[in-house]
């Protein structure tokens, strides 16, 4: 097969083009994949290192010479100084290098030469220099030479780092000859987003037209959980805000790519879920996390691997004493080795240094050899860090720093050395997947994170596993986090002391890492991929393994046969998560099933399912348990005090607005610019720590009369984050709104016609509350009974758009409207008469209340329909409503002209695409629940209603607050008073929870 790699760094034959994994991930891969035979093309950027490179390798110019136009469009609020689109007229020409079988094919242009030293732009460029935009340059330019010079046949066009290329998928996704595959190497946010139009304008230069709006998330409303988690976690690294004029770019790569591929097992399974982190919760409310369900066949893992020159060399054959002495450190003593690009964050270097510093400081005998680096390979480089730097002056003979790139040998000779190797990456943003396995091949005992991604090494296994490798250290999320310095320094002195005191135990360890970082291959992996590839471009299916699904909770989106097939799986995996609902489906819910699950939801601070447990087993001990986790107490000087209690907390943080601390002078303003890392944005709300008083007991002050509802961050022992919304300032007597009335198709019901249990819990804290609950369809009351008992509804309808007000409880219609049969007909004669043709149905008046239609009304047909071909059959009944289709006008131009011509005498409404209703005059869902809101006493200012289509219109305008979801028809999001999640993504309950608090929650 041949396969084209599109990759911004490649430099695994030559560290001049190398700046982190990514090069030797490309290029060993490019290599294996040429020994199996197959044609390989790597296309990357130049990097205006030609002329370097020519000195040592025999590269060609090619007869490629492409002069087009790059339009920059510059988002204005981060280019305020810069026009409105910016052209870029570029020359890309083409050299080729032929090495190992693969085709290695470098562009260059005035834009894709820039920056020859570092080769990426620091974020610090953006909103200032136009080099920022190298990346997306090549992405075009890259594209166009796929087309017009590599593009012979059927082929797979590889990505590595979606960032990198998230254009190429849409771009290719028409071309059949084409098989796009982006691999995820680094766990970039996912909510990562670009500029629109940026995006459309480049899509244009191609010709090709995709529906964005698909990719776009709505912003969470401004006093909801959600919205206070964004700004938070926006001064992390784990989450980047962005408004409603960018787009996230990995749901356009999970739409258009055929397949993705991640780098270890545990980096696909924390991108499918992000279970046990902070992000958890807001994840589960972006569309991304729905998109990652339905396209889980497209994922895989093609693994990370070790090159076969490493697992060659024998570390015994090193001479230690030389290779240390030649660096000034002390041979005897236990060494610490670390190498990677210099990442002061997210690879946890800041705090290393800390922790070394700390422990050197205290006395401790041991040595360091730190690698931090920052360029090409020069033969010097400056210092990047003077933090580092000064710790690394102040003992010359403790610590070696080097902040050059190395070649292999001198990697080998110095991780040979190594006793430890330390990896503390944070965020999940890094696996150091190459350079812990290659420091563990040559026996080093690893010190590192325990985090999903990099959990196939052991290291986090406990000690007395007989597979254990290493020691761990807590995950972290913040930038220069004091409690992973702490935790650094611990396991560095308790490993000085495994090495000395426990020789046997460190020996065990030590043969362990070998084995299990020698079994990463790059032939493995490579493999791995191959056989995804093959399937692919023979388009054999890849189901998406069943019991992946199971793990990750995924229970609403398996198979039916899922649930006996796999029954005691199911059951394991829902007990581990405390979800009572999955669990009664497989086993049986006896008193010590229902304590089980009690307390598992509870150890893991779930209290939505710990209050859904004790509920379903009448257990008012546990729910009371519940509702005290939290108190509010004066204190002496009038405020207020929170107090927090929970057996497994270890920290517990309360979310108030504020400004992050300033720097603490480790790393300088200019350092942290100049950095490959972005500086978190001030987003305003900061974390504040409660006290711990007692055991699982926190105390702390609550700001006074904060906006929305207070939100608590808790980590747990476990290791866990998670957070809890508790009841605000106006936890009053009665809920703020009396009345919700809800939409069903579109709104309230998902696209499969089911309720989630997300909901069916936020409408049962709704009557918890007090208040009621009011269904709105523009169903007949006959067609919607099916979903009303799905919702265990038993309250009010308004159904037939309004026209109709059902007692579900008493299964009795309490009172309906039927239009004139001569008014209708003389509607479908006036509308036809400027239309055409039109397709018609009626709704027949109750109690039958059959839907009667004409032949051509298309594929809307559906089982119970009656079908005629005989107009005259539609008026022998009375009828509710007419409903009018056209099979090529536009259902909002036929709602105009219906309205324009009759609507005077009738009610014109669009409730769903490709139907037009004609009702009684004065009908509408707006006047329905009004009737229904004076029979519950209550009025328009306690209503929030929820709908999604422009018949929702009246109804919105007539309530105290009105909420359309993301999926709503444009002209009722313009009304709106606020939009939620789509329907797919519970937007509903989102919105319920934040007005009415969770299960288990004060009322």
């Amino acid at each position: 097969m041949h396969v084209i790699h599109f990759a911004f760094e490649c430099g695994g034959f030559d560290n001049r083009l190398m700046r982190g994994g990514l090069s030797p991930l490309v290029w060993n891969l490019s290599r294996e994949y040429a020994a199996r035979g197959h044609r390989v093309s790597l296309v990357t950027p130049a990097h205006g290192l030609l002329e370097t490179l020519r000195h040592d390798h025999p590269i060609e110019e090619l007869p490629y010479v492409h002069e087009h136009h790059v339009p920059l469009v510059p988002d204005p609020k981060v280019w305020p100084d810069h026009p409105a689109e910016i052209g870029l007229d570029l020359t890309t020409r083409a050299h080729r290098l032929r090495r190992d079988g693969v085709d290695v094919y470098f562009l260059s242009d005035a834009f894709l030469d820039l920056l020859p030293d570092r080769l990426y732009p620091p974020p610090g460029m953006e909103g200032r220099d136009l080099a920022y935009f190298k990346p997306l340059v090549f992405q075009v330019a890259g594209a166009h030479f796929v087309q017009r010079y590599l593009r012979d046949g059927e082929a797979v066009v590889h990505g590595f780092e979606p960032y990198y290329h998230y254009l190429l998928p849409t771009i290719f996704a028409g071309d059949p000859a084409l098989r796009t595959v982006s691999t995820v190497a680094a766990n970039a946010p996912v909510a990562q987003a670009v500029y629109r139009p940026q995006v459309e304008r480049l899509l244009g230069v191609f010709g090709v037209e995709a529906d964005l709006d698909a990719f776009a998330a709505p912003l969470p409303a401004e006093d909801s959980p959600e919205a206070t988690m964004a700004r938070v976690l926006a001064g992390t690294r784990m989450h980047v805000e962005a408004g409603p004029d960018h787009i996230a770019f990995l749901p356009m790569i999970l739409a258009h790519a055929d397949l993705v591929d991640f780098v270890s097992p545990g980096q696909r399974d924390h991108y499918s879920t992000f279970r046990d982190t902070p992000f958890e919760s807001l994840f589960q409310a972006l569309p991304v996390s729905r998109m990652l369900r339905e396209r889980a066949p497209k994922l895989f893992t093609g693994d990370c691997g070790i090159s076969d020159s490493w697992l060659a060399r024998d570390p015994r054959a090193v001479d230690r004493e030389a290779v240390l002495r030649g660096l000034g450190l002390d041979a005897s003593l236990p060494v610490f080795y670390h190498a990677a690009r210099y990442a002061v964050h997210h690879k946890g270097q800041l705090e290393l240094v800390r922790a070394v510093e700390e422990v050197l400081a205290g006395g401790t005998e041991a040595v360091f050899v730190l690698r931090f680096a920052t360029n090409g390979g020069r033969q010097t480089a400056p210092a990047a860090n003077a933090y580092f730097q000064s710790v690394a002056d102040r003992f010359p003979d403790r610590v070696h720093l080097d902040w050059r790139l190395a070649d292999e040998d001198t990697l080998f000779e110095q991780a040979a050395c190594a006793d430890f190797c330390v990896f503390p990456s944070k965020f999940e943003l890094d696996g150091f997947l190459i350079a812990q396995a290659e420091a563990m091949a040559c026996g080093a005992v690893p010190i590192a994170t325990a985090q999903s991604v990099t959990a196939h090494f052991g290291h986090a296994l406990p000690a007395d596993d007989p597979r254990a490798t290493g020691l761990s250290l807590p995950g972290s999320f913040r930038d220069d986090d004091p409690a992973l310095a702490a935790s650094l320094a611990e396991r560095i002195r308790q490993a000085v002391a495994l090495r000395r005191t426990t020789p046997g135990d460190y020996a065990r360890l030590s043969a362990n890492a070998r084995a299990t970082a020698r079994r990463f291959t790059w032939s493995r992996s490579a493999d791995r991929r191959l056989a995804a590839f093959e399937d692919l471009l023979r388009d054999r299916p890849r189901p998406f393994p069943v019991e992946d699904a199971v793990r990750y909770g995924w229970f609403d989106a398996l198979p039916a046969e899922a649930w006996s097939r796999h029954r005691e799986l199911v059951a394991r995996s829902a007990a581990d998560l405390g979800d009572t609902g999955a669990y009664g489906r497989c086993a049986p819910l006896d008193e010590r099933a229902y304590e089980r699950l009690f307390e598992t939801a509870y150890a893991r601070a779930d209290f939505v399912r710990s209050a859904e447990t004790a509920r379903a087993a009448g257990r008012d001990d546990w729910a009371a348990r519940v509702r005290g986790r939290y108190r509010v107490l004066p204190d002496a000087t009038g405020g207020r005090v929170l107090e927090y209690r929970h057996p497994h907390a270890r920290h517990v943080e309360l979310a108030v607005p504020g400004t992050a601390a300033p720097a603490t002078g480790l790393e300088s303003r200019a350092e942290a610019v100049a950095s490959d890392e972005a500086v978190p944005a001030d987003s305003g709300m900061v974390l504040t720590a409660l006290a711990p008083v007692g055991d699982g007991v926190f105390r702390g002050a609550l700001p006074g009369s904060p906006a929305g509802r207070p939100l608590v961050m808790l980590t747990l022992d476990s290791g866990r984050v998670t957070w809890d919304t508790l009841p605000g300032d106006g936890l009053a007597d009665r809920p703020a709104f009396r009345l919700v009335a809800t939409d069903l198709d579109g709104t309230l019901l998902r696209d499969d016609q089911t309720v989630s249990e997300r909901t069916l819990r936020a409408l049962a804290r709704v009557a918890e509350a007090g208040a009621r609950h009011v269904v709105v369809t523009g169903r007949p009351a006959a067609a919607c009974k099916q979903y009303l008992a799905a919702l265990g509804y038993r309250g009010l309808a308004v159904c037939g758009q309004g026209a109709q007000l059902y007692d579900a409880g008493a299964d009795r219609l309490l009172s309906s409207a039927s239009l004139d049969l001569g008014l209708a007909q003389e509607v479908v004669e006036r509308v036809e008469a400027v239309l055409g043709p039109l397709e018609l149905g009626v709704v027949t008046a109750p109690p039958e209340s059959r839907f009667k239609v004409t032949p051509r009304f298309g594929e809307r047909v559906r089982h119970g329909w009656d079908v005629t071909a005989d107009r005259g059959l539609l008026w022998t009944d009375p009828i509710d409503k007419l409903v009018l289709h056209h099979t090529s006008v536009p259902e909002d131009e036929v709602e105009s002209v219906a309205r324009t011509l009759c609507g005077d005498r009738v009610t014109v409404v669009h409730s769903v695409r490709g139907m037009v209703e004609v009702l009684p005059a004065g009908t509408t869902k707006a006047a329905g629940v009004e009737r229904a809101a004076r029979l519950l006493g209550c009025d328009a200012a306690e209503t929030v209603a929820f709908g999604d289509m422009p018949n929702d219109i009246p109804l919105l305008a007539w309530a105290g607050h009105g909420v359309a979801v993301a999926n709503a028809h444009p002209a009722l999001r313009a009304m709106a008073d606020e939009i939620a999640p789509g329907n797919d993504e519970d937007g509903v309950a989102v919105v319920l929870e934040r007005l009415f608090g969770t299960p288990g929650e004060p009322s």
